[in-house]
């Protein structure tokens, strides 16, 4: 059914913000259709040929009158064929009406209220003929309105025929005959209509949560790719910019022990070089293996290995005490990322002699501390990408960063990763400001 509900008299099916695509036809949307009248037509074929022989006391005429029967249903198919069947298939594809739609129902009118007026019996016909004028209408209102004129036609057309049949108060039994059909037509659209409606908003409803699915998978799609983009500019400071920083640093002071005439320090440098270098291609080549730079020797041996490198490279006297610690391999190279962002802090920033590492567990998690004697916190020291990058990622884990003054001057950066049984959430907070 293509009318709307009373509710909404004269509103179109689909609201006009949002107008849907006309679906694609079926192969055969007319076949029930076909059927259906086929079925009736033979049908009304017996009282059509009967009434003929009831329609006076004698014989006379008959074949006439049975020409005159039969045509009428002959009129109907020839209708249906000619113009019925477009009319229809544009209902059933939601196509708006044409002339050739407006011209079958006022031809369909005609047809049914003089086929009526031959043989009451032909009042069946209605039980097409409803149904083709609430699937060729668009909106409810006008569809109310065609089935009171077909109502109207089949009520004009049974009083004539009850009255040259002198059948008992013709009108009044026209009259009642009209009255119910229109309203079981009516009631019956209606409700049909209101099922159409309900499917059509679950269709909506079910489109407008594929589509936010759709959204939604591309969100998630942009989101890890950002995501992922964030890990590889977090894994490239963390390693190769560190380590390109420290080569920076190697050959300038090759550079200078040459200016000096003291090849000697110059070829260490040099040697340091290399080796930072061959470091250099490791981490590249497993940050594109995606694998954890820990190494054989877990966190231990990788922290030593940072502050060896680092002990080298700058001639800082470092110390470092360490305990074994039992948190994941993600935690534990967590944990090594901050003691290579605060060493490289104090390496830029501090101007220190002296640093100091320690590694400690308790019953609430793992705690760092890496702390220096130098000129304390500076403003870019707390500002910059790492830091910002390494309390974000600590955060996530439960944990807190924290970088500021130390007890005894020099600067101290503190971070804390609980065990997993004991993390209740990101409350990651840097004194002195949390970081860019």
């Amino acid at each position: 059914m293509n009318a709307q509900t009373a509710g909404n008299a004269g509103a179109s099916r689909h609201p006009a913000a949002a107008p849907q695509p006309i679906p694609a036809p079926r192969s055969r949307p007319l076949l029930w259709w076909d059927v259906g009248v086929t079925a009736l037509i033979l049908l009304m074929c017996v009282p059509g040929g009967t009434g003929a022989l009831d329609w006076s006391d004698t014989a006379a005429g008959w074949g006439g009158r049975l020409a005159l029967h039969l045509g009428a249903l002959a009129a109907f198919v020839l209708l249906y064929l000619a113009l019925g069947r477009a009319a229809l298939r544009r209902g059933i594809q939601d196509i708006p009406p044409t002339a050739a739609s407006y011209a079958f129902s006022a031809l369909l009118l005609i047809v049914v209220g003089a086929a009526v007026a031959i043989e009451p019996s032909y009042a069946t016909l209605q039980a097409l003929a409803y149904p083709m004028f609430w699937v060729m209408t668009p909106r409810y209102r006008n569809a109310v309105i065609w089935s009171g004129l077909l109502a109207t036609a089949v009520g004009v057309g049974s009083a004539y025929a009850y009255l040259v049949r002198a059948i008992e108060d013709p009108y009044w039994t026209a009259l009642a005959v009209a009255i119910l059909s229109f309203g079981f037509s009516v009631v019956l659209g209606t409700w049909i209509t209101r099922v159409f409606e309900q499917g059509e908003r679950h269709r909506l409803i079910a489109e407008q949560l594929r589509q936010s699915q759709r959204e939604v998978a591309a969100l998630s799609s942009e989101a890890g790719a950002a995501s992922e983009r964030e890990r590889l500019s977090r894994e490239l400071h963390d390693t190769l910019t560190q380590t390109l920083a420290g080569l920076v640093m190697l050959s300038e002071q090759a550079t200078r022990a040459l200016d000096a005439g003291d090849p000697d320090r110059a070829h260490d440098r040099l040697s340091r070089v290399e080796s930072a270098a061959r470091e250099a291609v490791a981490e590249a080549r497993a940050l594109v293996a995606t694998s954890q730079p820990l190494g054989d020797g877990g966190l231990q041996a990788a922290i030593e290995r940072v502050v060896t490198r680092m002990g080298a490279d700058t001639g800082l006297s470092i110390d470092w005490a360490m305990t074994p610690v039992t948190l994941s391999r993600a935690h534990q190279v967590m944990l090594l990322r901050a003691v290579q962002e605060g060493l490289a802090n104090v390496r830029k920033h501090a101007r220190a002699t002296w640093a100091g590492v320690t590694l400690t567990e308790d019953v609430d998690g793992a705690l760092l501390r890496v702390a220096d004697n130098g000129m304390g916190v500076a403003h870019d020291s707390v500002s910059g990408f790492g830091l910002s990058g390494l309390a974000d990622r600590v955060g996530a884990a439960g944990g807190t960063v924290s970088f500021g003054p130390g007890p005894e001057g020099g600067a101290l950066l503190e971070v804390r990763i609980p065990h997993p049984m004991t993390n209740s959430g990101p409350t990651s907070h840097p004194e002195q400001g949390a970081p860019a």
